[in-house]
């Protein structure tokens, strides 16, 4: 097979998909998926722990040693920036309690107490593909698909009231990803190449794949996965 390569530009859209505490999406009534455009960015940070290192000198001052294990890399810590909040989402990855309407209309909104974050979720982003490559030979536009299969921990950010922007942020480490997250949460449109041998394997964090499938649509509030 031909290699393909992209320049990956911009974000599109983010997928959150509720997960259990085994990090396996849930479906049915209990789940929850939310798609959103309303983002600034999303910056990943990988967190390595350093090798071991081995040092030392002879009687006379010249290294006799001189050796260093390889890193480690445990998990990522990624931060989102969003410039529009959905109540729906934010208060189920920050593990907040959500503030249901009433009659008249009274509540759109989430309520954080003290406490320990017990939701799990997967955050998945999509990018346009710049230049020449944008698109493959039959015409279809390509994208960069961005998959954290196994997210948590999310902690929430500063939030400034001032004559400008309210931006929201929030921050989650991943896990190592669960089997029976496959190709992708649901039984729609895959964004990872067919077939078994492509399904997630236990010990991953980060998938990155060029996809001619195009990305779910931006949707206010949550739908359910199937």
């Amino acid at each position: 097979m031909a290699a393909v390569c992209a320049s990956p530009i911009k974000g599109t859209v983010f997928r959150m998909v509720a997960l259990d505490v085994c990090g396996v999406p849930v479906t049915g009534a209990s789940s929850q998926v939310i798609v959103s455009k309303s983002f600034i960015q999303v910056q990943m940070s990988p967190q390595y722990e350093e090798g071991v290192e081995f040092f030392e000198r002879t009687a006379s001052g010249d290294a006799c040693v001189n050796q260093k294990d390889a890193p480690t890399l445990k998990r990522m810590e990624n931060t989102v920036d969003l410039c529009s909040i959905d109540p729906d989402g934010i208060a189920y990855i920050l593990s907040a309690r959500e503030l249901a309407t009433s009659a008249p209309v009274s509540g759109y909104g989430f309520a954080l107490s003290e406490g320990t974050p017990t939701n799990k979720f997967s955050f998945e982003v999509w990018q346009q593909v710049a230049g020449s490559g944008a698109c493959d030979a039959s015409g279809l536009q390509r994208y960069v698909y961005n998959a954290w299969p196994h997210g948590g921990n999310a902690k929430i950010g500063n939030y400034t009231i001032e004559n400008g922007l309210s931006q929201l942020q929030f921050t989650f480490e991943t896990f190592a990803a669960a089997t029976q997250w496959g190709d992708g949460p649901g039984t729609g449109t895959s964004y990872l190449p067919t077939g078994a041998a492509n399904n997630v394997v236990g010990t991953e964090h980060w998938l990155w794949n060029i996809t001619t499938n195009a990305p779910p649509v931006n949707q206010c509030g949550r739908t359910l996965l199937t």
